[in-house]
């Protein structure tokens, strides 16, 4: 029968067991010094050691109470080995990064964009949980965070491999702040990739267009993204502005879409007039999609279309760095600017920041006559690009 007094004596030696009073429980003495407590039993005819835990940490009162716990677990017929291992599997599921990222994304989805939240859980999704996202976030260190970056940055995804670092880093510090790890592992982490190169939109001239414009309208692929690639020469909106559309703000009387404010780079209310070419686009996509949120909801996923889907469309008909959906944008307001529209209407409509903060808070209703004038007259450009037409009078649209 062991003591405390007969512990405190034992010395290092070469693996010793040193029984208890009690069936089963030991005293493992290791030549270090270091002693643990086992728990010997038979299962199914088979032996097998349990550890209880270090003697560091763990007297002897406490060891003989383990003991009694895993004989009583043993008795019903449960395998106490087995039963701690399923319980740190568990422990260990509800402290993983994906289990942490997925609470801290939840926590904050009431009061980020939805754009935003949607980019933040695919990077999770594609290019961090299937490295470490089962990993326990105590044993993930800074270089398989690294690893994960590095991954994207080799496809050639530069800003998205620099984003995924303090994106990691924001569960490391939640998970901090719930008491589970002491330090962030991902400070400073960037630093090991590439710098990154300033480069302009790819976009094309003007001179371009046409012929742009007949490929995607021959263009076979998924019809959402056809219409899509359609409608954003009309509408020049953001890409993300474009994919998150919801059939509840377009109102076809008015024909207007208006995108409220969360969806918006600058957070405020924005008006797009829609031609009657925007609206013969709508129209068709409703007997798709018109039961669902989303203009452009992808049945495959359940989930708006990616921004992938419509880049890949762009490279499948050829055009890989050469447009890019901002270039959408650029294309419009060069053109409109060059044919003598109002500067501040075109700003305007591509949602630009313009003058004070108190002008801005009106920029959704600005020159908004003016604005459907000139969107219905590019939706007629558009469409005369198309035949080879010479459109666009110069000199007559201020």
């Amino acid at each position: 029968m062991l003591t405390d007094t007969k512990i405190r004596r034992l010395k290092p030696t070469p693996d010793k067991k040193t029984p208890d009073k009690y069936n089963g429980l030991q005293l493992h003495v290791f030549h270090t010094g270091r002693m643990s407590w086992i728990f010997a039993y038979r299962f199914n005819g088979k032996q097998k050691n349990l550890t209880l835990g270090s003697y560091e940490f763990m007297s002897l009162a406490q060891a003989r109470a383990k003991h009694l716990e895993a004989r009583s677990l043993l008795a019903e017929g449960v395998d106490p080995g087995e039963q701690k291992k399923k319980q740190k599997s568990k422990a260990n599921e509800n402290t993983s990064f994906k289990s942490l990222a997925l609470e801290w994304l939840e926590g904050r989805k009431d009061f980020v964009k939805e754009p935003t939240y949607l980019r933040d859980l695919s990077v999770f999704e594609k290019d961090l949980f299937p490295y470490i996202g089962k990993m326990p976030i105590e044993e993930i260190k800074g270089r398989d965070v690294l690893d994960c970056a590095q991954r994207i940055e080799a496809r050639g995804a530069q800003e998205m491999a620099k984003r995924s670092i303090p994106l990691a880093g924001r569960v490391f510090r939640y998970a901090i702040r719930k008491g589970l790890i002491e330090n962030d592992p991902t400070p400073h982490l960037h630093e090991a990739l590439k710098p990154r190169k300033v480069k302009n939109m790819a976009r094309l001239d003007i001179s371009e267009f046409p012929d742009f414009l007949h490929r995607i309208d021959r263009y076979h692929g998924n019809i959402l993204v056809k219409t899509a690639l359609q409608l954003m020469t009309l509408t020049f909106v953001r890409t993300a502005e474009l994919r998150m559309m919801e059939w509840d703000e377009i109102n076809f009387e008015t024909r207007e879409w208006r995108i409220p404010p969360h969806k918006m780079k600058m957070a405020l209310l924005h008006i797009v007039p829609l031609s009657n070419q925007a609206i013969e686009l709508l129209e068709s996509l409703k007997p798709l999609t018109g039961h669902k949120q989303y203009v452009f909801y992808n049945h495959s996923t359940g989930k708006p279309l990616s921004s992938n889907a419509l880049l890949s469309a762009i490279r499948t008909m050829g055009y890989m760095g050469k447009m890019t959906g901002h270039g959408f944008r650029g294309l419009a307001s060069t053109t409109l600017h060059e044919q003598g529209y109002l500067h501040d209407a075109i700003e305007v409509q591509l949602a630009h920041k313009t003058g004070n903060a108190v002008s801005q808070a009106y920029n959704h209703a600005q020159h908004l006559q003016y604005r459907t004038k000139m969107m219905q007259e590019w939706a007629n450009f558009i469409d005369s690009l198309r035949n080879n037409i010479v459109p666009f009078p110069k000199g007559k649209r201020a």
